[in-house]
């Protein structure tokens, strides 16, 4: 059996096209969305007995060696060698590239123009004034030689053939040159120029290491800041990050990488000592770069920088993470600063502690709906909530929506029930937004809470005796008449009377409609016994909310193994259920009494 016929037999196409495609069993088949051609409904098949491939869409097809070579723009050879690796075969025998893919020879060219432009552009850095300037200016930023060095930073001369001659000199065709994109042709295609001209050089390499581009930071006022190689047959930008290949160990070993927008930010948190980092190159992430670190792991913290194009790009790449089964942190640094710029003001140190305290992705937010939106407002807890939907109806798993739905909800103070159950129907038919009904229904009051209104409003004594005691045990915390009962009390602490005419500034809309209704609600007074009533329902649905709160929590301890937290959390409910038992017992014999 041929070494090419030992790899075939120990590659498993189902899990080779696994690595870079989420596959599903359908029949005898796997599918999932094609990785060569954008689209929403799966066209791309894998065939597991007969070890192939084939997308309806845009005809792609092959054995494992072809996926290979496709998905990562590897020559045949290259491809034999990457999937030797991956199942353990030794190779003995070499393979001649243009036995095997017609392409190979332009493929090989320009991953040599790319070898010795790097190296040119190396050079540069000490060869000449203006290089040695560049590289000050990296110094500057915090670079020394050992960084310069293991990054292969260099920089491109302003006379803006440079790079042409050296290559030109080195043997390359016309042809080829045009093709790697670094050098351009003038309208008439009569003189030829270096795409890079005074600019800082980082080179852009795959994850084998293997350098297919670079990105240039121009000195001065040049523009644009940042500019970037154009795609080519060994290039194509989607499908790469920056770092990866010095990153790929690390990520594994930590099972979680730190995504970052620029060179610069990736740079200096890895020579920071945090190895497990790689760059999106200045852009959102994509379902193919994504695809390319999931083989690496499905955990990821977003540190992206914090002005609006960055806040902007964190939310779209979330959406993609969830959507792709990531587990999804954010970091966001203060003082607008982004990584390269934090770490060297404030110390790597600091850097890795904020790294460490990084919240969930559902938790950064709902803190952001929470700063933009007035949550005194039942319509702006709606909104808040519209806010993060999106995100949560993305999440594949149906007990982590259940979750979520419900950390969402307590930190909105919505009802948790009526959210969830929306959040279900949500996702289920591919809404984005809560339902009117539904958000009417999950901020208004129920029938205890406006009785108790009334109560208080119409009697000082009966607010002296249960306000205090409503407040402070929290038994109306996260109920849409939280703030009412609180400015009531405090109203009453001041000695002042609780006349609606003379308390309309301290509330908002929403609740003067409430408070008004509740006043000319025709009806029975109620009395002291009726609050008793009121104030004990109130109680046990803040119970309810609780012992919903540590079961959740119960079942994710169970499913983590977690023996001692489970522990902890069965203990808490019990207690509580036993407090609430106690309590009512109490309220019983009070009751009885009178």
């Amino acid at each position: 059996m041929s070494q090419v016929d030992q790899v075939r037999a120990a590659a498993d196409i189902v899990r080779i096209v696994g690595d870079y495609v989420k596959l599903r069993k359908s029949g005898a088949r796997m599918v999932g969305l094609c990785p060569f051609h954008q689209e929403k409904t799966p066209s791309f098949s894998v065939e597991p007995t007969k070890q192939l491939f084939y997308c309806f869409g845009c005809h792609a097809g092959g054995d494992v060696f072809k996926f290979v070579m496709l998905i990562e723009h590897l020559t045949f050879p290259e491809a034999l060698r990457r999937l030797a690796e991956k199942v353990g075969v030794r190779l003995t025998e070499s393979a001649d590239d243009a036995t095997y893919d017609a392409n190979a020879r332009e493929r090989a060219a320009l991953y040599k123009i790319h070898e010795v432009a790097g190296k040119f552009y190396a050079t540069q850095l000490s060869a000449t004034v203006e290089g040695r300037l560049a590289k000050a200016y990296l110094a500057d930023r915090g670079l020394n030689d050992e960084t310069i060095a293991r990054f292969r930073l260099g920089y491109a001369p302003s006379e803006g053939r440079a790079l042409t001659k050296h290559l030109t000199a080195a043997g390359f065709t016309p042809e080829d040159l045009k093709k790697s994109g670094l050098v351009l042709e003038d309208a008439e295609g009569q003189r030829s120029f270096d795409r890079f001209r005074r600019r800082v050089i980082f080179p852009i390499a795959n994850d084998s290491g293997k350098v297919v581009a670079f990105g240039g930071r121009a000195l001065g006022d040049d523009q644009p800041k940042y500019l970037n190689s154009p795609e080519t047959p060994i290039y194509t930008k989607s499908r790469v990050l920056y770092n990866l290949d010095r990153a790929g160990a690390a990520i594994r070993k930590l099972d979680y990488a730190i995504l970052v927008e620029g060179y610069m930010d990736a740079i200096a948190v890895a020579s920071s000592g945090i190895e497990n980092v790689v760059a999106s190159c200045g852009t959102s992430l994509t379902e193919s770069q994504l695809r390319l670190l999931a083989r690496y792991s499905r955990r990821a913290v977003m540190n992206y920088d914090p002005d609006s194009a960055g806040v902007a790009a964190t939310e779209r790449s979330l959406a993609m993470l969830l959507e792709e089964g990531f587990e999804a942190k954010v970091l966001a640094l203060p003082g607008g600063l982004d990584p390269d710029s934090f770490i060297r003001r404030q110390g790597v140190e600091s850097y890795r502690q904020r790294l460490a305290a990084a919240p969930s992705y559902l938790d950064y937010l709902t803190e952001r709906a929470v700063s933009q939106y007035d949550l005194t407002k039942p319509e702006g807890k709606v909104a808040a909530a519209n806010a993060v939907l999106p995100y949560l109806v993305k999440v594949p798993s149906q007990l982590l929506r259940d979750e979520f739905g419900q950390r969402l909800a307590e930190r909105l103070r919505l009802d948790e029930r009526l959210l969830r159950d929306e959040l279900k129907r949500a996702a289920g038919e591919g809404r984005k937004e809560m339902r009117t009904t539904t958000a009417k229904e999950a901020t208004s009051a129920s029938p205890a809470e406006k009785q108790l209104l009334r109560a208080f409003l119409a009697s000082a004594e009966l607010a002296d005796e249960f306000l205090p005691r409503l407040v402070a045990e929290g038994d109306c915390e996260a109920l849409p008449t939280e703030g009412i009962f609180k400015q009531l009390l405090e109203v009453r602490r001041r000695g002042e009377r609780l006349k609606l005419g003379n308390l309309e500034d301290s509330f908002s809309p929403e609740e003067k409609r409430l408070l008004y209704d509740c006043e000319f609600t025709s009806g029975e007074a109620v009395d002291e016994k009726g609050v008793l009533a009121c104030c004990r329902a109130l109680r046990r649905r803040r119970v309810e909310r609780e012992r919903e709160k540590l079961q959740s929590a119960i079942q994710a301890a169970e499913r983590e193994h977690d023996q001692q937290r489970l522990a902890e959390l069965l203990q808490a409910k019990a207690k509580l259920l036993k407090d609430l038992a106690q309590k009512d017992s109490r309220q019983s014999r009070v009751e009885s009494q009178e």
